[in-house]
């Protein structure tokens, strides 16, 4: 008897394992695959400036159709496109395009491939690349810190030359903004770089001092006839600073309890290059205290403002109104706001 149930258990235990054996066979059997023949790709170099182009095959190994849903690529510079159902046993491409414009030397650009396959729902593809410039640039960037109105404009000069020793004309040069002035010429015998043969370019970058104030980010992108580099982008970064500037530009206490005086500075600073003082202030909020506290005289200033209880509660705003003795700025208004709780 106890023979019989030995082998009775054993019997059991084999079926059990043919059945979870053929119904793993069966689920892989009844599902899609996906297979990247080359996840990692290197093209090897490109000039700078020129799109890179790859097709990735993408393989379904499985029985069902592969779905791709999207393809999400790791930086802005890539631009993907890719076949969105691949047949069992048939294969599908994953495009990507990636833009050089901004890079130098050797570089890795990722994508995430999202299938319906569930044993690999995503795929990682990756595009590698020696970004090479042709042309030369010295310095190769333009930063500008500046004040506004001040009467000697920023002035910064740029020399380009082939690296490859190849013959090349500057065909073009755009600003895309509109405070940037750019022209180009060949540079004269004494604006040449020494021991560097064929032709060298100046290009000169002239920013107004009426540029609005605030950040600089963008590029010039100078046109050439360079048969392996047609275009050369320069950034240009740094910031338009105003005569005078307020930190905090708005007095912003947020949503407070006001249960006893609250107290907040501001800083009046003269980034011109003659002193400005501050004059008086103005303000026209009821229960709120402004006070004017020189740290230099002529430079800068604190305005220190408080909040007292009479305030009330609800939502309060209003102006201080900073006076200078300067025909450049000779108001500036700060705003006040709030709620108390």
């Amino acid at each position: 008897m106890k023979r019989q149930v030995t082998t009775a258990i054993l019997t059991l235990c084999a079926l059990l394992a043919l059945a979870t054996s053929l119904f793993a066979e069966g689920a892989a059997a009844g599902a899609p695959k996906a297979v990247a023949v080359e996840p990692v790709a290197d093209v090897g170099s490109v000039a700078k400036g020129d799109n890179v182009n790859h097709d990735f095959v993408i393989k379904n190994d499985g029985t069902l159709p592969l779905e791709i849903s999207k393809v999400q690529p790791a930086c802005g510079c890539t631009v993907a496109s890719f076949d969105k159902t691949i047949a069992p046993g048939k294969s599908g491409v994953v495009h990507l395009v990636v833009d050089t414009s901004t890079f130098n030397g050797p570089i890795a650009k990722g994508v995430t491939v999202y299938t319906n396959d569930t044993a690999s729902p995503q795929i990682q593809l990756t595009i590698k690349a020696k970004v090479e410039p042709y042309i030369s640039v010295k310095p190769g960037y333009a930063r500008y810190i500046v004040v506004q109105g001040e009467p000697v404009d920023g002035d910064i000069a740029q020399l380009l030359w082939s690296s490859d020793g190849t013959s090349f004309d500057v065909l073009s040069v755009d600003s895309q903004l509109p405070a940037l002035k750019v022209s180009f010429r060949e540079a004269t015998d004494k604006e040449r770089l020494p021991d560097i043969k064929g032709k060298q370019w100046r290009v000169e970058m002239l920013l107004s001092n009426n540029a609005p104030v605030g950040p600089l980010a963008n590029y010039v992108t100078v046109h050439t006839n360079h048969p392996k580099q047609k275009i050369v982008q320069i950034p240009v970064s740094g910031f338009v600073r105003p005569v005078v500037a307020v930190t905090p530009p708005v007095a912003d206490f947020g949503k407070i309890e006001l249960k006893e005086p609250l107290k907040k500075a501001i800083l009046v600073r003269n980034f011109a290059t003659e002193s400005i003082n501050v004059t008086r202030i103005d303000n026209d909020v009821k229960g709120i205290d402004a006070k004017l506290e020189p740290v230099t005289v002529g430079r800068e200033y604190q305005v220190r403002i408080t909040l007292n209880p009479e305030l009330g509660k609800g939502p309060f705003s209003g102006k201080i109104k900073v006076h200078t003795d300067s025909p450049k700025t000779p108001v500036i208004e700060v705003e006040i706001k709030g709620v108390i709780l």
